[in-house]
């Protein structure tokens, strides 16, 4: 009986908003690595800005959501995670660097609060 109950709630579930199982995973994957991630992403606007950005934070960023981890994401914010971690590795000039990544990291930011993750700064 609590197999059939679930099977239908599941089943209203993807029905009523549209979203398939994979869907769902992603949303939850997303939410997962946001969180994860939340303390970096809200700090790494200001460390850039202090001059304080090293090869240490992409690391950081990778060894908490690394290849393996981006491919369960959805596109968008494994798109944006793999952007900003190409970003802190080179060197642009400083303006150009901290308007890239002021970009990419508002757009992780926003990513993040669709799935119900506030990252703070």
């Amino acid at each position: 009986m609590k197999i059939l109950t679930v099977a239908i709630s599941s089943s209203l579930l993807v029905v009523l908003t549209g979203c398939g199982v994979g869907d769902l995973a992603k949303t939850a994957t997303d939410a997962a690595a946001c969180k994860a991630l939340s303390s970096t992403i809200g700090g790494i606007t200001t460390a850039y800005q202090s001059g304080l950005i090293d090869s240490g934070l992409s690391s950081q960023i990778n060894s908490l959501v690394g290849d393996q981890a981006r491919s369960l994401l959805s596109t968008g914010l494994a798109e944006d995670i793999g952007l900003l971690i190409d970003a802190l590795g080179q060197s642009q000039t400083a303006q150009g660097s901290q308007e890239n990544i002021e970009s990419i990291t508002a757009s992780i930011t926003k990513r993040c609060s669709d799935v119900g993750v506030t990252i703070g700064s």
